[in-house]
């Protein structure tokens, strides 16, 4: 691409990335047409889906090829993820092999490489040209086809602000009615014949009633989850009480396990937004399970740097965080469901949810600089991994007195599940 001609016909090409499409085989096409303004010897496109399965894409001249990832792709990963732009790699019968990162919010990084015939050598413009197509790249839509929707987080974050204020008006409003029904339904109760069908209805009124609290409470702390709160809170702590909180959704056939070492760093979120996070990402892996089967919790400190961030959807940046894993053996997600998450933020696949939960989770964690991803288990497993990332406090963590120690076990849902850590 040094000749001025190929570079201009390669700067043409730019703007096709953006041309409207769902067809997944859409990529391959532009890639072949890419190739052929740049005049590569080779250029390829690979990817990590949500599976755990890696996507590549290679063209050959201007025909698509069936080869695997070029070797260098783990090690380009982590360079590009330290902040370089653009790798460059010598290969035989070439003049170089470049990779540049294509990160999509929210989802694992990407990388777009091409080679040139050797005797014509790679020049700054031309690695400046392959790093404007990556970033390009990021918004195609063939690219979205390929490896699914995502939404601004900024937008997003607006979008649930403008709900919550809804929902917080709403929330009080119907307090005040439930309060008067269940008031209501109470004082009545002790005045008909106990086990009359009268009784009986009266007493459904009210059950009816307590559950209408329980959906408002959903909405207040949706009204609420934007404020920022980072007062010191520790992971170990808030798992603790919300394992008490779910033993009677877990049953007799759900493990809750942990995998908790001690002495982890506390997070700047206060207990109870830390707990409401915690509790929703935990519950939605027992009510996968619905054969039965475990969640699994574990955390870590992690540095991460600004690509790293970015794979998650939300507002983290590089720095350090306590890395939180949620991953149940349920039935999993259907791909289709997976693209709808965030794109549409109150999706839910439950008869009784309002997808208030995730919700919830992500405005949180969002106001505290914080990040989410959701993936599907790789094979051989099953189930939904869930990974999130919360900003440290600077103070180390006190004792937790009721935690496990390190080895012993702990029961939930009547079972056994050995803890590690405390």
């Amino acid at each position: 691409m040094s000749n001025p001609g190929t570079l201009s016909a390669a700067l043409a090409f730019v703007p096709s990335w953006w041309q409207e499409t769902a067809d997944p085989t859409a990529l391959d096409t532009l890639l072949a047409g890419w190739s052929r303004a740049c005049g590569w010897r080779v250029c390829g496109f690979v990817w990590a889906n949500e599976a755990g399965q890696t996507l590549v894409k290679t063209v050959q001249g201007t025909a698509l090829a069936l080869a695997a990832a070029p070797p260098e792709v783990p090690d380009a990963l982590r360079r590009i993820r330290s902040g370089e732009s653009s790798v460059t790699y010598s290969v035989p019968n070439s003049t170089g092999r470049v990779f540049a990162g294509v990160q999509l919010s929210g989802r694992p990084l990407g990388l777009v490489w091409a080679e040139r015939v050797a005797g014509q050598p790679w020049t700054d413009a031309d690695r400046a040209y392959l790093v404007l197509t990556a970033k390009t790249m990021e918004r195609a839509p063939a690219v979205v086809a390929v490896m699914g929707s995502t939404l601004d987080s900024d937008k997003l974050f607006q979008r649930l602000g403008d709900t919550a204020t809804i929902a917080g008006r709403m929330a009080h409003d119907f307090d005040n009615i439930l309060t008067g029904i269940i008031g209501f339904s109470d004082l009545a109760l002790p005045l008909l014949q106990p086990g009359s069908q009268a009784a009986n209805w009266v007493a459904d009124i009210g059950k009816v009633g307590q559950r209408g609290i329980v959906f408002t409470q959903q909405l207040h702390q949706l009204s609420r989850s934007g404020q920022v709160k980072p007062n010191p809170a520790s992971l170990a702590a808030a798992i603790a009480k919300e394992e008490t909180r779910l033993r009677p959704v877990a049953g007799s056939t759900v493990r809750v396990e942990k995998d908790l070492p001690a002495g982890l760093p506390l997070v700047a979120l206060e207990a109870g937004s830390l707990q409401t996070v915690l509790g929703h990402l935990i519950e939605n892996g027992i009510e996968a399970c619905t054969q039965g089967g475990s969640v699994r919790v574990t955390a870590r400190p992690v540095e991460l740097s600004e690509p790293d961030a970015r794979a998650f959807l939300g507002k983290a940046t590089g720095g350090s965080y306590l890395l939180v894993t949620i991953t149940d053996t349920g039935i999993g997600m259907k791909p289709e469901v997976r693209r709808r998450l965030f794109v549409e933020p109150f999706c839910t696949t439950k008869v009784r949810h309002r997808g208030l939960g995730l919700a919830i989770v992500y405005r949180t964690l969002c106001a505290h600089r914080g990040g989410i991803q959701i993936e599907v288990v790789p094979l051989p497993g099953t189930g939904t991994q869930v990974r999130v990332v919360l900003p440290l406090a600077t103070a180390h963590p006190p004792a937790i007195a009721g935690i496990t120690p390190a080895g012993h076990t702990a029961t939930v849902g009547n079972k056994s599940a050995t803890t590690v850590g405390g």
